[in-house]
């Protein structure tokens, strides 16, 4: 039987990554990237997207004709029907009809999904969650985005909106949060959260290596730039950690007691960076977690890294 191919693209706030995937081994047979920036208008988005597949098409030797379709997953809102981006906040885009220009300009089958349930369709296939019907996949980094599996099929809700972890409320008028609530659990546990209370340390007159790395006004911090401070014992980094973990096994805790999954996934760059991040959260979650699923769900991390949306979107032609 011949192998099929797809291009998966994974358009994110920071990067539009694609990638050409073989369906039946997730294999990825070539990459591009560029940086996504705010754009200009809804073509401008386009035409970038359309760069970088015909860029990892090019790079793939695969001849546009033999591919399956190109798979899309956007790290906003959007309308899978119509492979319309509603809104997506980092990139500055709102109503963008994306799968129709590009299926024009291709002549392939184009399908739209969320960054995070496409994520998710890539571990679900590919990496921790093969042979696992039933579980859900958290991804940390800049907010906290998940998935959920149930009898090996995405978990999308009434509204579509299933899975939206990083919105549970885990401390009653807390923080601010961006989606319009307070006291998310994003507000606490994600790298934003921990960059959030090391500025807020740092302001207090406590040292710290972080100083000279992080903006005070943005709050911008990267994830190995807080592991390499937690390494040297800074305590301004390790104590936004540790809090954070804490917080994060509080929201995993609720999830084991509400949908009892098999397995919880963890992945993201926060995850990948701060080992000691996955410890602490998985030791606070059994810890408050009811001892019957405490003692069974598994906590495990990602496998797929930052090709997991890539691989996870050119699934969706599949």
């Amino acid at each position: 039987m011949a192998e099929k191919f797809a291009v998966g693209v994974d358009l994110g706030g920071t990067k539009i990554m694609a990638g050409v995937v073989n369906l039946a081994t997730g294999r990825l047979m070539a990459s591009a990237k560029k940086k996504t920036r705010v754009v200009a208008d809804g073509q401008d988005l386009v035409k970038r997207i359309a760069m970088v597949v015909d860029e990892a098409i090019r790079d793939a030797g695969i001849e546009t004709k033999k591919l399956a379709g190109i798979g899309i997953g956007a790290a906003g809102m959007v309308d899978r029907e119509k492979g319309i981006l509603l809104a997506a906040a980092n990139i500055g885009a709102n109503d963008v009809n994306i799968a129709e220009p590009l299926q024009e300009q291709f002549g392939l089958h184009v399908k739209l999904g969320n960054d995070v349930e496409v994520a998710t369709i890539g571990e679900l296939a590919f990496g921790a969650g093969r042979e696992c019907d039933n579980f859900i996949c958290l991804f940390v980094g800049t907010g906290i985005g998940s998935g959920i599996v149930y009898q090996g099929e995405i978990l999308r809700g009434f509204t579509g909106t299933a899975g939206e972890v990083g919105h549970i409320v885990v401390v009653a008028d807390g923080r601010d949060c961006g989606c319009g609530n307070f006291g998310c659990l994003e507000t606490y546990a994600s790298r934003t959260a921990i960059a959030r209370n090391c500025v807020y340390d740092i302001n207090r007159g406590f040292d710290s290596v972080l100083r000279d790395k992080i903006d005070p006004t943005k709050g911008g911090l990267r994830s190995k730039a807080i592991a390499q401070a937690v390494e040297m014992g800074d305590l301004v980094a390790t104590r936004a950690v540790d809090h954070a973990s804490c917080m994060m096994g509080i929201g995993l805790a609720t999830l084991v007691n509400f949908y009892n999954p098999q397995r919880i996934i963890l992945g993201g760059g926060l995850i990948e960076a701060l080992p000691v991040y996955f410890d602490k959260a998985e030791a606070e979650a059994r810890r408050r977690s009811l001892r019957i699923p405490s003692h069974k769900t598994e906590f495990v991390r990602a496998e797929l890294g930052d090709y997991a949306g890539t691989i996870g979107a050119a699934l969706l032609i599949r």
